[in-house]
């Protein structure tokens, strides 16, 4: 008898399912240094869905027969230590080419998205049909249950066998910080996705045909978005064009669609998640104990003690899995449950503890990023007291406080807010203001969620109220910062902020009269230091509320009456100094404007007194100088591939669209293409910046212009553009009438 096919023969199943999953990694994988997560022994359990000591008996057994072979790599994402992987050698290749083949799901359709691995899944197959039978054009199914019982999985499932039947599949895993924006850019599949629910309802119809859009974990978003979030969902779930799945914690947030509860597996499923060699008497305790949950199954091991059939699951994670772990895995297993997104290992404080947690299946992955399961994750916080909590949120506030990437900024706020108590109100209050504008940029649906929590934590804080209404009005959601500041005591009311911000919303809704006038009330009553910050905000947006081109002369006579007005004599030293850049800038940009290449000189050799002549403002003035005077963009394109700022970027290059547009370059349409969109409109300045963006675009195609002004006009109106909003509209008004 050919030996192979007699080893071939005496392969156990689980044998054979694991030489399968191994033969379909390359070779070259065997000597590399870094190794994906999938060769691990936690992630060959998740993919081949058992327990991790599932494992032990068959890859012992295959690697005595030299048809695999255990070695230390460094696994992608899994931390800085080198974990043990599994390799198939030559010897396995050749017994697993003769394996009968498997059926193969071949992918006729794309996917988008962050779509979880593909694993097996035991005991859903009746459940898997009626799914599948329900997936039809314009349908949405709805997968609901308890945490770690399959949803993910099951609906990966249908994802895959979707794509082999021809469907496209935009694949969303909601977190807490998502709202419509983020939603839709994701169903969309683009880096900016309307905040707006109608729009956004709007552009998903445009690719809805032959797509299935997944959305998981719908539950998790947070209660500041949830309401418009809700709102867009229950649009596409009741349109006939979107077919939709939806993945969700019991009980759903939104009762829609055919709803499939997920229960627990049969005891027949739940035995084949356990080792093979486990005596059946200790294996029927455990599936007794457990319920047939998947994840709690697999959080079981040898070991750990026999639960008793009315002990809760949530029971037995606190006391046989969290509370046996070492001290320094729970101090990792601490700072992921602290955690409110999904992070890098290399983000942590302390990632001893990674391997150990992984190796014990308390890890959910999202790419490289993990984060705890989450039915583990809410087990390990009601464990916390009070204290406990807050030392856990502060220990993490101070660590991400020294971590220089843009969203360390946002974890640092999240723990400072849930670390915080009456006795550290103020602090946190001036934290969260001093942070905010960098917050908004990075993150502003973060931002917006973040102020929430802290008004429930610290509810005596009145002045978050301020800070909510100011993040809505950036986010462009009037309506909401409206209700903040009619929840502001009545000598709140009195103060000049909360007046200036309900101008604001005057001007966002298109009241423009109205808002200068109640502006000009608080200028008038102003102590000397607000004045001079009104007046030169004001005198920023006066030279930047216009349409793309040159500044009409009284309006720089204007700017240039109004910089005289401004009395920089009360700010401190260092307010005076920004104020005094910000008025050079100001200057330098009417001088380019008007023409004169002296004036705009002798501005930059002055600031440069006072300021290094490599400083960032000062190299800026200078390239924008040589791309007006001298027709030079190489500078201005140096700078964008310096800057990390991503409205700068945008910004620098519109500069180069308008260029292009005043030296009727016919390459303005590829110019155009390489301007990065701003990926966050959570700011007025990002939402102006996009405005140019689609009113660039608008002209350039003259096919696309009405839809593309009519965007931008949206876009100026949100951004607090009261000029710039006419001109459009005059504008939009007389290309509608050539159609």
């Amino acid at each position: 008898m050919n030996p192979r096919l007699a080893s071939r023969n005496m392969l156990s199943e689980a044998q054979t399912r694991l030489l399968r999953l191994l033969a379909t990694f390359p070779d070259t994988l065997e000597d590399a240094w870094d190794v994906p997560r999938e060769l691990s022994l936690p992630g060959l359990a998740e993919r081949l869905g058992v327990v991790r000591s599932a494992l032990n008996p068959p890859i012992a057994s295959l690697e005595k027969d030299k048809f695999v072979r255990t070695r230390k790599a460094h696994v992608i994402g899994g931390g800085h230590r080198k974990r043990t992987v599994i390799h198939i050698t030559e010897k396995g290749r050749k017994v697993a080419a003769e394996f009968e083949p498997e059926e193969k799901i071949e992918r006729i359709g794309e996917f988008q998205g962050k779509m979880p691995t593909l694993t097996d899944i035991h005991g859903r197959k009746d459940l898997l049909l009626d799914v599948m039978n329900g997936l039809e054009n314009g349908a949405t199914l709805q997968v609901v249950g308890l945490p770690g019982i399959g949803k993910t999985s099951l609906l990966r499932v249908l994802a895959e066998n979707a794509l082999s039947e021809g469907w496209n599949v935009n694949w969303v895993t909601m977190q807490s910080f998502h709202d419509v924006g983020k939603l839709s850019s994701e169903l969309l599949s683009l880096g900016d996705g309307p905040k707006d629910v109608e729009a956004a309802f709007s552009d998903v119809l445009d690719i809805a045909k032959k797509t299935l859009f997944v959305v998981d974990e719908l539950q998790a978003v947070h209660e500041r978005h949830k309401a418009e979030v809700m709102t867009l969902m229950a649009l596409l779930a009741e349109s006939d064009a979107v077919t939709l799945a939806i993945g969700c914690r019991a009980p759903t947030p939104i009762e829609t669609g055919s709803m499939f509860k997920i229960d627990e597996i049969s005891e027949d499923d739940a035995r084949k998640l356990l080792p093979e060699d486990l005596e059946d008497s200790v294996a029927q305790q455990v599936i007794s104990g457990l319920g047939g949950h998947p994840l709690a199954l697999k959080l079981w091991q040898p070991g750990h003690s026999l639960p008793e059939a009315d002990d809760r699951i949530q029971e037995f994670i606190r006391t046989d899995v969290v509370e046996k772990l070492p001290k320094e895995e729970i101090t990792t297993l601490d700072e992921l449950a602290a955690s409110p997104l999904p992070i890098l290992a290399d983000q942590m404080s302390n990632d001893e503890g990674v391997e150990a947690l992984d190796e014990a299946a308390l890890l959910r992955w999202n790419g490289e990023a993990l984060e705890l399961q989450h039915l583990v994750r809410n087990v390990r916080r009601t464990m916390w007291s009070d204290d406990e909590s807050r030392k856990i949120h502060s220990s993490a506030a101070k660590y991400w406080a020294q971590r220089i990437e843009p969203e360390a900024r946002v974890h640092e706020a999240h723990h400072r807010v849930q670390a915080a108590n009456s006795e550290s109100e103020d602090e946190v209050s001036n934290s969260l203001e001093d942070g905010i504008q960098d917050m908004l940029t990075i993150d502003s649906a973060a931002a917006a969620a973040i102020i929430s929590d802290a008004i429930r934590i610290l509810p005596n804080a009145n002045r978050l109220r301020l800070l909510s209404a100011k993040v809505a009005i950036e986010r462009g959601e009037g309506e909401l910062a409206e209700k903040e500041l009619s929840q502001c005591d009545k000598d709140l009311q009195k103060d000049a902020q909360w007046r200036l911000l309900s101008a604001r919303i005057k001007r966002l809704s298109g009241n423009f009269d109205e808002a200068n006038k109640q502006e000009q009330l608080v200028l008038e009553e102003a102590d000397p230091t607000l004045a001079s910050k009104i007046r030169l905000n004001r005198l920023i947006l006066g030279l930047e509320d216009r349409l793309p081109g040159k500044t009409e002369e009284k309006t720089r006579d204007a700017v240039e009456e109004g910089i005289s007005e401004v009395d920089l004599s009360a700010l401190t030293a260092n307010n005076r100094k920004a104020a005094l850049v910000t008025i050079a800038a100001i200057r330098h940009s009417l001088a380019l404007e008007a023409g004169d290449p002296e004036v705009a000189a002798k501005i930059r050799t002055d600031l440069a007194t006072t300021a290094s002549p490599h400083d960032p403002v000062i190299e800026e003035m200078s390239a924008r100088a040589a791309l007006v005077f001298g027709g030079d963009p190489t500078r201005v394109r140096s700078l964008i591939s310096r800057t990390s700022n991503p409205l700068r970027r945008c910004a620098l290059g519109l500069l180069l669209v308008n260029h292009a547009h005043q030296q009727n370059d016919s390459d303005i349409a590829d110019i155009l293409t390489t301007v990065e969109h701003p990926p966050d409109m959570g700011t007025t300045t990002a939402r102006r910046l996009s405005a140019q963006h689609w009113y660039w675009r608008g002209l350039v195609d003259s096919g696309q212009r009405v839809k593309c002004w009519q965007e931008a006009l949206h876009r100026f109106g949100m951004a607090e553009c009261a000029n710039a909003y006419i001109q459009l509209q005059h504008k939009l008004h007389d290309a509608i009438r050539l159609i």
